[in-house]
């Protein structure tokens, strides 16, 4: 199976490159940073190739696929990794973070989507994975702008599923509850960021990537939320967001108390 994976150069991304490979998949690995994509196919015995790609750019994506389309090397999946986070809350949020975050975190997804839906509709068949987060249900005062762009792509996603199963494409969200990783790390100690590390622990990019390269793979669900605590907790705060807000204060005292644990350390 060929695997198109956006934001490979690190974390999640990384991890999945590692994984599809020892699964005996082959590999389009997607960042900006290309001296990363570089030591990545040259670790990747030939079955690595490297894509430079800024996710904000919808054309760049375009041109991507229809390169792929022409070479015969349409990806069978496309997982869409690529996301930054700035925390920051309601009335002190940067215009650039609001810029940059709906840019890399919806649009990229977006445009990706789009592009390579383009081609597998036609083929019918493909999978879209798109990676969204437990925010994509709990909608976390302090990481706003996160929320509410992981709130998007969930929005997004499904209503894509619906646009191409019809077509034999299937499309995927997956959120993951905080995941040891550089973002996590840039969270550490922040108290916008507290809820980030309400839960009881983070996972690991190895647990992410046997996630989205197992059952996600083999199953195709519409959404796929990992640990299913957070899945259900979730959606009862999205049933009852009253209830959710009520509970903030609790909970951003756990997470302070979270912020050295080991269980939240890479």
């Amino acid at each position: 199976m060929r695997i198109l994976i956006t934001g490979a150069a690190r974390g999640i991304g990384h991890a999945l490159v590692r994984r599809a490979l020892a699964d005996g998949h082959s590999v389009i690995a997607a960042d900006r940073d290309a001296e990363a994509l570089s030591t990545l196919v040259a670790t990747g015995q030939g079955r690595v190739r490297a894509a430079t790609l800024d996710v904000r750019e919808g054309a760049a994506w375009e041109r991507l696929a229809d390169r792929l389309h022409a070479e015969g090397a349409l990806p069978d999946v496309l997982i869409n990794v690529a996301g930054v986070l700035r925390s920051g809350q309601t009335g002190e949020l940067r215009a650039d973070d609001i810029d940059l975050m709906l840019d890399v975190n919806v649009k990229g997804v977006i445009h990706g989507t789009n592009a390579f839906a383009r081609h597998m509709k036609v083929r019918r068949a493909g999978h879209i994975i798109n990676v969204g987060s437990v925010a994509s249900l709990y909608a976390t005062p302090g990481t706003t702008l996160y929320a509410s762009s992981k709130f998007a792509v969930r929005g997004f996603s499904i209503a894509a599923a619906g646009d191409l199963r019809p077509h034999g494409v299937a499309v995927t969200l997956f959120g993951p509850g905080p995941v040891k990783t550089d973002m996590l790390e840039q969270q550490r100690g922040d108290p916008d960021a507290a809820l980030t590390f309400s839960g009881a622990r983070a996972l690991s990019v190895d647990e992410v990537a046997a996630a989205i390269l197992g059952p996600v793979l083999r199953k195709r669900p519409v959404e796929y939320f990992l640990p299913f605590r957070d899945e259900l907790m979730g959606k009862v705060c999205n049933a009852f967001p009253a209830l959710f807000l009520s509970q903030l204060d609790r909970a951003r005292a756990r997470g302070r108390r979270h912020f050295a644990a080991r269980e939240y350390q890479s």
